[in-house]
């Protein structure tokens, strides 16, 4: 694999700022929900709390960037590895903006297959049987014993 380099400092202050700037919005949407009792969370817990661990997490790297020595640096993939990055970004981008329409099994289990079906070299039945398997799991953990609300098939024209 051959591969280019860039400034570890440069790649740790730009990702920190850019998660702090996530955290800062996702924090501002979350406020919106309500947060509940002391016996009773509401649905606006979990969120606030997901994003004050994004927001220590990027200021964490920020503080790593800031300490980075000029001359370290990161490499960064090209060619074949680099297209499987963006195909990853595009997975992950056409995921979260499927949801809401496909639901929370539909979209997942098609993340999941296509992901299996990128990193690996099994064959499409399994990756299907796989993602099919783990999205159902997660299924039955998050909306029978935890009780959140997921997504469902809302597909309108």
């Amino acid at each position: 694999m051959t591969s280019r380099s860039i400034s570890k400092r440069i790649a740790y202050l730009s990702t920190g700022g850019l998660g702090l700037l996530l955290s800062a919005c996702y924090l501002a949407l979350a406020s919106r929900l309500p947060f509940g009792e002391m016996d009773a969370p509401g649905a606006g817990l979990f969120p606030v709390l997901v994003g004050g661990i994004l927001g220590f997490a990027s200021v964490a790297t920020i503080w790593e960037g800031w300490k980075a020595a000029r001359t370290e640096g990161i490499d960064i993939p090209v060619g074949q590895d680099r297209l499987r990055l963006f195909k990853l970004i595009a997975l992950l981008a056409l995921y979260f903006t499927t949801m809401p329409w496909l639901g929370y099994s539909l979209s997942s289990w098609a993340f999941a297959t296509l992901l299996m079906r990128l990193l690996s070299t099994l064959s499409l039945l399994r990756c299907a049987a796989y993602a099919a398997l783990m999205t159902g799991v997660i299924y039955v953990c998050f909306i029978y014993f935890l009780k959140v609300p997921m997504p469902t098939f809302a597909l309108t024209f």
